[in-house]
Order: C-alpha cells, then sequence, then structure tokens
C-alpha cells in the first residue's frame, strides 16, 4: 500500500512538471504569440471612440468604401467619408486624394507624395500602404472609364480573407503538430501506471 502512494505521488509530480514545461513553451510559441497577444489587447483597449488608433485595418477600409460606393456616391465623396471617419486622423490621406482628383490632378499625381505619405512613426505604416495600393489599382479603371468599382473592391477582399484563412489553417496544422508530443508525454505514463502495472502487479499476487 504504502508503495502504490509513493508510485502515484510520483506519477502526478511526473505529469505536473510536464505540464507546466509544456505550457511555458507553448506560450513562448510564435503562433501562440500572435494567436494570444493581439485578443488581450482588443480586450482591453481597443474603443471605437477612441482618437489614439495605430493604424487603418485595411479589412475594414475597403470594407467602408464598399459601403460607401454601394450608397451611390461617387468615388471622391467615397474616399473623403471614410477618410473622415478613421479616428486618430489616420485618414487624413484618403481625404487628400480626394480633394486632389477634385481640383484637377490626375490619378497617378493624386495617388503620390505630398498627398499619400505615411508617418515614419507609426507602429504598422504597411496597413495604410496596403489599403492605399488596393484603393489606387482598383479604382483607377472606375475612374478613367467609368464601371463599378464595387465589383473589383469585393473580389480583393474575398481574395485577402481566402488567403488568411489559409494561414489559419496552415498555423493549426502546425500548432497541433506541436502538441501532439507533449499530450503523448503526458498520456503515456498515465497509461502505464494506470493500466499496465496494476494488471501486471494483479498477475504477480
Amino acid at each position: 500500500m504504502f508503495k502504490a502512494i509513493i508510485v502515484w505521488i510520483i506519477l502526478v509530480a511526473y505529469i505536473v512538471t510536464l505540464c507546466k514545461f509544456f505550457t511555458r513553451q507553448m506560450i513562448l510559441n510564435p503562433c501562440y504569440e500572435r494567436a494570444y497577444k493581439p485578443a488581450v489587447s482588443m480586450r482591453s483597449n481597443y474603443d471605437f471612440r477612441c482618437n489614439k488608433v495605430e493604424d487603418i485595418d485595411p479589412i475594414l477600409g475597403l470594407q467602408m468604401m464598399i459601403v460607401a460606393l454601394k450608397s451611390g456616391v461617387a468615388i471622391t465623396r467615397a474616399l473623403d467619408a471614410v477618410g473622415s471617419s478613421i479616428p486618430g486622423g489616420k485618414g487624413i490621406w484618403l481625404r487628400n486624394v480626394s480633394k486632389a482628383l477634385l481640383s484637377g490632378d490626375t490619378w497617378i499625381e493624386a495617388w503620390s507624395a505630398p498627398y499619400v505619405c505615411f508617418d515614419k512613426k507609426d507602429k504598422n505604416p504597411s496597413a495604410s500602404f496596403v489599403l492605399s495600393m488596393w484603393l489606387r489599382q482598383s479604382l483607377r479603371e472606375s475612374w478613367s472609364c467609368g464601371s463599378s468599382p464595387v465589383p473589383v473592391l469585393i473580389a480583393i477582399l474575398q481574395n485577402y480573407e481566402q488567403s488568411m484563412r489559409n494561414v489559419a489553417k496552415k498555423e493549426s496544422s502546425r500548432l497541433s503538430v506541436r502538441l501532439l508530443l507533449p499530450v503523448g508525454l503526458c498520456f503515456l505514463p498515465a497509461f502505464i501506471f494506470v493500466g499496465i502495472l496494476p494488471t501486471v502487479s494483479a498477475f504477480m499476487y
């Protein structure tokens, strides 16, 4: 009886040690950091009425442009409305493009400096750059020929969302492979001590 208690204590200590070790490894995993930290930041700091935003979410900006253009307004009015609705002055470049187009500048001139100029101090200036590239390429034909830009914007949005789903599937598959070893190491000793050793001991006695 005393030996069985010692065996159980050793088993519990072994499992607890394994759990602590692999929990620490999982926290240090880049996949875990990418999944956990943005969620914590959004839950604690994000507010639609906050005047301090790091940058424009390109997906949100694209969806806002689609909604504005579906309402029937012109491209210049849609750019001005979306730029005005983004807090923190992060959408000022959209308004600059709208004013440049209304003042008679060409499409290439309106989407170049000094109208479209991102602050180097931004923590993530590439997000605004991505949105500017999407809008500059997708709206150019509509501005020149008068065709509807909504189908092109929807196609870009669907393509980007599909790419993000593929990346998420790839990361989840990689994480499942990383979790397979610690789970196996936790269950194998428990199976030996709980299933095999009592059976062998019963046959011996």
